[in-house]
This record gives structure tokens, C-alpha cells and sequence, in this order.
């Protein structure tokens, strides 16, 4: 069966393109903290922490009644909790990045590094980041992978869906550093773009030869108005990355 979407609107699309965004700029943040950039690491890590709690506020008001919000937060922790549902895995995936997150960060800022003592340590620094980047890639994933499960909807129920929030996610986490000046992200600017783009078109081929019911659904998303600008403004904010820059950092010290 068919159905319209009424749920997966403008708004929704804007909160996974944040945690795509949050989830390959932590793992940015975790590299440049390892090359002693400071202030880069800092940029990401607080992404990590903004976008994320950005997009469970949408997330809330879209789905749920402000009082029972809260259930957003570590799902798993909820003993009713269905563990069957991306949902539940996905939240709970991105609670942990955003507090993974806001350990990294925090001896990063000043005078927060008074207080987070923890980054004195290099090794827990260290797993901190490791931890913050797995949990950056899987959040990524995730946005593909709670699409993908919407048996309703058949161009989005593929197992390229996840794939394609994937390559989204490292053109856009590493685009945002490439708007700082930050030249280091270039190639991964191309080749997160890249694969985006051919993963989509494969994507599309095979979905408008195969069966009625996946080609009518792909006739109708390329024939809304939201989805052609979504496919333009990839493309485009790829190459802004790329040729507009702003001012390059110069590598701090690391405290720690």
C-alpha cells in the first residue's frame, strides 16, 4: 500500500539535517583536537551539543505532547521502551552524543576547563572522542535508518536510504568546516558529495524500474517542490564549501 506522508514534513527534514551535520562535525572535531586545533575541536564538539538538542525540540513538537518529551531522552532507559523500534535505538544514539559531546567540549572552553577537570587526561580525552565519533557516525546512519523502515512510503523502504544519510552526513559535517577556511575537509567534501550523488541516482534508477507501487512513489517526491530543492541545494552548498572559504584558523596548542 501507498500513503501519503503527513508526518515527515519541511520541519522533520531540518532536524535530521542537523544531527547529519552534528554527526561528522564531532568526528572533525575529534581529528583536529588530535592535530592540538583547539578552537576547531571546539567548534565541532559544541555542534555536537547545539544540533542535536535542536532537532530533539523538533522532534518533540512534530510527534509528541510537551509532557511526555522527556521520553526522548536515553529511550532505552524506559523500561516500556520497544526495542524493536529505530526510534528507540536512534534517540538514545543521539542522548549519548550530545553528552559525549559536551565532555569533549567542555575542557575546550574557557573557564568551563576549571571545572572539567577530566581534560587534564589525555587518554580520557581520547575516549571521549573515540566514543563521541562512533556515536557522530551512528547518528548520521540513523537519520537514513528511520526512513528506511517506512514500509508505506517504498521509495524511501531501501537499504540505500541509510547509506545515502551517510554520505549527506560527511559532505555536510565536513562542508561546514570547509566554509571555516579549514582546507583539510576538501576531499572529503568531494567524495562524501560524490557518493551522495550516485548513491541517490542509483537509487533512483533501479526504484522507477522496479515495481509500480516504488515507481509511482518516486514519481511523486520528484514532483514536490521541497524534494527538487533539497536535490539542488546539495549539489550547490557542496560547491560553496569548496570555492567560498572563510578565514583559516591557525592551529592552537592543546592544553591538555
Amino acid at each position: 500500500m501507498t500513503v501519503r506522508n503527513q508526518v515527515w514534513d519541511m520541519p522533520v527534514a531540518v532536524e535530521m539535517t542537523m544531527l547529519a551535520v552534528a554527526g561528522f562535525a564531532v568526528v572533525w572535531a575529534y581529528i583536529f583536537w588530535r592535530g592540538g586545533d583547539v578552537k576547531a575541536a571546539a567548534v565541532g564538539g559544541a555542534l555536537g551539543v547545539v544540533l542535536p538538542a535542536a532537532a530533539f525540540g523538533i522532534s518533540a513538537s512534530k510527534l509528541l505532547k510537551p509532557p511526555t518529551a522527556g521520553i526522548l531522552v536515553l529511550p532505552l532507559l524506559n523500561p516500556h521502551a520497544n526495542l524493536s523500534s529505530w526510534m528507540v535505538w536512534g534517540d538514545s544514539g543521539v542522548s549519548l552524543l550530545i553528552l559525549l559531546s559536551l565532555l569533549f567540549t567542555a575542557p575546550l572552553i574557557k573557564p568551563l576547563d576549571k571545572i572539567a577537570v577530566w581534560g587534564r587526561d589525555k587518554r580520557v580525552m581520547n575516549a571521549l572522542g573515540l566514543l563521541m565519533s562512533a556515536f557522530g557516525v551512528f547518528v548520521a546512519l540513523y537519520t537514513g535508518l528511520v526512513l528506511s523502515y517506512e514500509k508505506g512510503i517504498p521509495f524511501w523502504h531501501s537499504a540505500a536510504v541509510p547509506l545515502l544519510a551517510l554520505f549527506m552526513g560527511m559532505a555536510a559535517g565536513s562542508g561546514l568546516y570547509g566554509l571555516l577556511g579549514r582546507v583539510e575537509t576538501e576531499k572529503w567534501i568531494a567524495l562524501g558529495s560524490g557518493l551522495a550523488a550516485l548513491t541517490y541516482l542509483v537509487h533512483l534508477h533501479l526504484s522507477l524500474t522496479g515495481p509500480v507501487a516504488t515507481a509511482f512513489s518516486v514519481q511523486g517526491a520528484m514532483s514536490d517542490p521541497a524534494t527538487l530543492s533539497g536535490v539542488a541545494l546539495a549539489p550547490a552548498a557542496a560547491a560553496v564549501a569548496k570555492f567560498v572559504r572563510g578565514p583559516a584558523w591557525r592551529p592552537q596548542a592543546s592544553r591538555l
